[in-house]
C-alpha cells in the first residue's frame, strides 16, 4: 500500500491518474476498510501537498464505490471516509484541510455532517476561514451554536458573508430574512442566480423552500452568440448542494420536461412545495448558431 500511495500522490500532482488505478483498493464494491485506515494514519505525518493528495484519493474511492455515481450523482456516503475527512484531514490548517472541507461541504449530506459537528466546530475555532464557516453552516452544529455565533459576530468576521450565512443557518431570522429578500427583488436571471447562492449555503427550511418554489421560473441567462441557459438548472444546483444524494436534482440528468417534473415531485414530498403555475417552455441549454 505504501508504494501505491506514493505512486498515487505523484499521479495526483501530475494529473496522470492512469498510473494509479483505484480498482485494487475496492473490495466487494466497497473501499477496503484497511486501506482507509492506512490513509487515515498517513494524514497525521504527511506534508501539506501529500495530505491534499490523500484527501483526493479518499474522495475518489468514495465516489468510485458509490452506487449513486452510476445515476449521475456525486455524493460521499461511506461513513469511514466521512469520518476521516472530518477528523484528521481537518486537524491541520493546510491545503489538505481545505480540500477536505470542500469535499465535505459539497458531497456530504447535512445528516451525515451533523454526526461530526464537534470536529467541524473545533476546526472552525482553531483556524477560522470562510470555508470553515460555510462547512459549519451546512453541518448546523446546534450544540455549539453559542461558540460559533460568538466568532461569527466578532469584529473580524461580522461583515463577512460566510459568517452571516452560518448565523442564519443557526437561526438568526433577521439575517435569513435579508437573504430571502434578495431573491424576491431579483429582476433577471443573473440576479436570481446570485440571490439563490446564499440560500443554498444556509440550507434552512425556509431557504430551501424559497429555492424550490422557483423551479418553474421562466428566466434564462444569455451569453450573446454562445448560448442560453435556463435558470431552472441553477435552481436544481442550489437544491442539490443540500441533497447530493438525489439524482433527480442533477442538471445533467434533465433531458425532458418529465425530468423537471421528477425534481418537482421530490420538492413536493420533501419540502412541501406546491406548483400551481404552468411550467415554462422546456429548455436546458440552447446554443446560438454561429455565422462565419
Amino acid at each position: 500500500m505504501s508504494t501505491y500511495l506514493k505512486d498515487y500522490i505523484v499521479a495526483a500532482k501530475t494529473g496522470d491518474y492512469a498510473r494509479a488505478p483505484l480498482s485494487g483498493l475496492i473490495v466487494n464494491s466497497r473501499p477496503d476498510p484497511a486501506v482507509l485506515e492506512y490513509l487515515r494514519q498517513e494524514l497525521d505525518a504527511a506534508s501539506s501537498e501529500d495530505r491534499e493528495a490523500i484527501v483526493d484519493l479518499l474522495v475518489k474511492l468514495g465516489l468510485e464505490a458509490e452506487p449513486l455515481t452510476s445515476r449521475g450523482a456525486e455524493v460521499l456516503r461511506n461513513q469511514q471516509i466521512i469520518g476521516i475527512l472530518a477528523g484528521p484531514a481537518l486537524a491541520r490548517d493546510d491545503i489538505g484541510r481545505y480540500a477536505a472541507m470542500d469535499a465535505l461541504r459539497k458531497l456530504v449530506t447535512h445528516a451525515d455532517l451533523a454526526l461530526h459537528e464537534d470536529a467541524i466546530v473545533r476546526a472552525l475555532l482553531a483556524a477560522p476561514s470562510e470555508e470553515a464557516f460555510l462547512l459549519a453552516a451546512k453541518a448546523k452544529p446546534l450544540k455549539e451554536r453559542v461558540l460559533v455565533e460568538q466568532l461569527a459576530r466578532s469584529p473580524e468576521w461580522k461583515e463577512v458573508e460566510a459568517a452571516k450565512i452560518v448565523r442564519a443557518a443557526l437561526g438568526a431570522k433577521e439575517i435569513e430574512d435579508g437573504f430571502l429578500s434578495r431573491v424576491d427583488e431579483a429582476k433577471d436571471g443573473k440576479g436570481l442566480v446570485d440571490a439563490l447562492g446564499p440560500l443554498a449555503l444556509m440550507g434552512t427550511p425556509r431557504s430551501l423552500k424559497a429555492i424550490a418554489v422557483r423551479l418553474r421560473t421562466p428566466l434564462t441567462i444569455i451569453i450573446p452568440t454562445v448560448y442560453e441557459k435556463s435558470v431552472r438548472l441553477n435552481v436544481l444546483e442550489a437544491l442539490l448542494y443540500n441533497f447530493p444524494d438525489q439524482p433527480v436534482l442533477y442538471p445533467n440528468n434533465i433531458i425532458t420536461e418529465e425530468d423537471y417534473r421528477a425534481a418537482e415531485r421530490f420538492c413536493t414530498e420533501s419540502l412541501g412545495v406546491t406548483y400551481t403555475t404552468p411550467p415554462p417552455p422546456f429548455i436546458t441549454y440552447r446554443g446560438f448558431p454561429r455565422f462565419e
